[in-house]
């Protein structure tokens, strides 16, 4: 004997991510690579001088404005693509 099962679709779907999250997740991203990234190479190629910072600063903003378009950009067809593959998956 079996009892038929009915399924509630409301809580099947999938919930929207909020995009606070994924700008959260983009930008703490690219503070960690950028800063990092741009704080080895400022050391490499200048040393530890009275401007580093200053130096650090400056190629730290020009990174994140490069990066932040970019990484917002790869995050929507990368959401994009995973939506299609998953629903696929059903």
């Amino acid at each position: 004997m079996s009892t038929p099962v009915t399924v509630n679709l409301a809580l099947v779907e999938p919930k929207k991510t909020p995009l606070i999250y994924k700008i959260l997740v983009i930008m703490s991203a690219i503070t960690l690579i950028g800063g990092s990234l741009t704080g080895v190479m400022t050391y490499v190629n200048v040393g530890v001088t009275e401007h580093f910072y200053a130096d650090w600063f400056t190629s730290f903003i020009s990174a994140v404005l490069v990066m932040a378009p970019i990484g917002f950009v790869m995050m929507t067809l990368i959401h994009t693509l995973v939506a299609k593959l998953l629903l696929r998956a059903y």
